[in-house]
């Protein structure tokens, strides 16, 4: 058995002797061209975004969709916009099973398509989007190598020879006649399979898990037995904060396990994989000695850099309503020697804008990525309000509307950004909420910014260590009212849940004034609470990925909008709080 540092540097690739310092200076240097390319197309962006358009209305004008509309003969901005309606899923859902189906090919996109990817669509009820090869180089040049060039920028120069702890996991699922369907994670991650163990602390196992590995475990496990760790890699710093708070819970098991070189009989995995697990294992009571007497002092201060002193990176989304998880590893896990990167839009359906500097939360469009419309939020769907990317206006926010190579046409995507500043002819962009992500008890739609803004106020306030929190809309009392649930890790002392009531209630009348209005008009009710027991959102996702959904795509619930969710909510309540 050989420990997992020293099987990292043992690995070699295709005959090359790799070491994760070659592996990330090759990746920070491709990243810099591409980052000098964004850079160059920053002078001319709306040129650059039209040229595109026009290339790929050519590439796929013999498609079902391109006859349709005659793509061939559009020649301007104004003519395809003129030709073509403003789309939603449902436009392109019958020509997604058609292909997945009937093999049917050459329906949105002439482009080949790689995989099936899953968007975090409404529970139980995931889209399917097409992801071409195009899309992929796309990402991986923007996206990956942009954060690798950054990083060799604003970091410390040993960054390039630790490794990272890999918060993701990599699900894919064959489908009819060979397809794949899975996330865009997973494909990066099967792609780099190889290399992993080089630059990766988290195993095999946890990255490409089956069903019943707790994954969790073996993340924590393998990241706090490495002394080399650099960074901490996630899709959002919702999952980033939670394996921290995981290592806070459940310390002691894991040294214990690091000690002896074992794994816990109470670990959820089955006896393959345990067996897999245990031959990359070998005790350490060295290093289990260190993390003792760091743990043993408790959690007063930061933990994360005095187990790895030389963590420099988190990296992961944490705008919008993600900046709630950023807030609490700042305040309870790391201290000022930990930079952010904040990954720029991104999703499912494709790659939006980057960020040009670390810690920067504002990131830039991508003009060889999509086409750009943007809708004012302010426009009330008014379509003629729709402008390309060289007439937004700085501070203003609008839902951009999308055209890319998957085959999705003047598509609706339903986030509203703002527009911060530009970067020469590239608008710099920030995510504010999902357009859809909004609440009312009687007219006063409430965004969730709001309900962030408050929970986090609230636990500022009163000294709670908040972990997460949903709100449902209660529109069936007596008199219409929000409730919140919330989840705490530590409580002061003598708090009583009519206190944290209180000024839940006076937070989110700050940040949502008309609540204020209903109360004094007698048509709506005070902010009700309710306390739910340790670790309900680590339950809510190992359920939501037992039940089918992709490990990447399980976002936070903060708005209830469905019965299912009120239900699980509601029965885990801390019954000692309610009396």
């Amino acid at each position: 058995m050989r420990d997992t540092e020293n099987k990292a540097k043992e690995n070699s690739v295709r005959g090359l002797e790799l070491t994760a310092e070659k592996i990330n200076s090759y990746s920070a240097a491709e990243g810099a061209k591409a980052l000098a390319d964004l850079k160059k197309q920053s002078i001319h962006a709306m040129e650059e975004n039209e040229a595109f358009l026009m290339k790929l209305l050519q590439d796929n004008k013999d498609t079902e969709i391109g006859k349709k509309y005659d793509f061939a003969s559009i020649k301007t901005i104004e003519e395809y916009q003129k030709r073509l309606p403003v789309t939603i899923y449902d436009d392109y859902a019958g020509y997604v099973i058609r292909n997945i189906h009937n093999n049917e090919d050459n329906l949105m996109t002439a482009y080949p398509i790689r995989v099936y990817c899953e968007t975090s669509g409404s529970l139980g009820n995931p889209k399917i989007v097409p992801m071409t090869v195009n899309s992929i180089h796309v990402q991986q040049k923007y996206n990956s190598l942009i954060c690798d060039a950054i990083k060799d920028m604003a970091l410390k120069p040993g960054w390039k020879k630790g490794r990272v702890m890999t918060l993701l996991e990599s699900k894919m699922t064959e489908m009819k006649k060979g397809k794949e369907y899975g996330s865009l994670s997973a494909i990066f991650m099967q792609e780099a399979k190889a290399v992993l163990p080089l630059i990766s602390t988290t195993p095999a196992e946890a990255i490409f898990p089956d069903g019943n590995t707790d994954t969790r475990y073996l993340q924590a496990r393998f990241g706090l037995a490495a002394s080399d760790l650099v960074q901490i890699s996630t899709t959002f710093l919702s999952f980033a904060a939670e394996i921290l708070r995981y290592i806070e819970n459940h310390w002691q098991m894991l040294v214990s396990d690091i000690e002896t070189g074992t794994i816990n009989s109470k670990v959820r995995m089955s006896e393959d994989i345990r067996e897999k697990i245990q031959e990359k294992i070998t005790p350490m009571p060295e290093r289990a000695a260190e993390l003792r007497a760091i743990f043993e002092k408790g959690f007063d201060t930061p933990f994360a850099t005095k187990v790895w002193p030389d963590l420099q990176l988190i990296s992961g989304v944490g705008t919008g309503a993600f900046e709630i998880y950023e807030y609490k590893i700042r305040e309870r896990y790391v201290d000022e020697r930990v930079q952010f990167y904040f990954a720029g839009l991104n999703s499912t359906e494709g790659l939006f804008s980057v960020p040009l500097a670390m810690g920067d939360k504002k990131s830039a469009i991508v003009p060889h990525s999509m086409f750009y419309e943007f809708l004012p939020v302010d426009a009330q769907d008014d379509f003629s309000q729709i402008v390309t990317l060289d007439k937004v206006e700085v501070g203003r926010d609008y839902e951009i509307i999308m055209t890319n190579a998957n085959g999705l046409y003047r598509y609706r995507m339903r986030d509203c950004i703002r527009i911060i500043d530009k970067y020469n002819e590239l608008p710099l962009i920030q995510f504010q909420y999902r357009l859809n992500q909004m609440a009312e008890i009687i007219d006063d739609h409430t965004e969730e910014s709001a309900f962030t803004k408050t929970a986090m106020d609230t636990a500022l306030q009163l000294g709670l260590d908040l972990v997460d929190y949903s709100v449902y809309p209660d529109r069936d009392a007596p008199l219409p009212r929000y409730v919140y649930f919330m989840e705490f890790a530590h409580m002061p002392e003598g708090i009583t849940r009519e206190q944290i009531r209180t000024v839940v209630h006076k937070n989110l009348e700050k940040y949502s004034p008309d609540i204020k209005e209903y109360i004094k008009k007698g048509i709506g009710a005070p902010t009700e609470l309710h306390i739910l027991q340790p670790e309900t959102y680590m339950l809510y996702h190992d359920l939501m990925v037992f039940k089918g959904r992709n490990p990447a795509q399980v976002k936070p619930v903060h708005i209830i909008i469905n019965e299912f969710h009120y239900r699980f909510f509601s029965k885990l309540i801390e019954e000692e709080w309610e009396k």
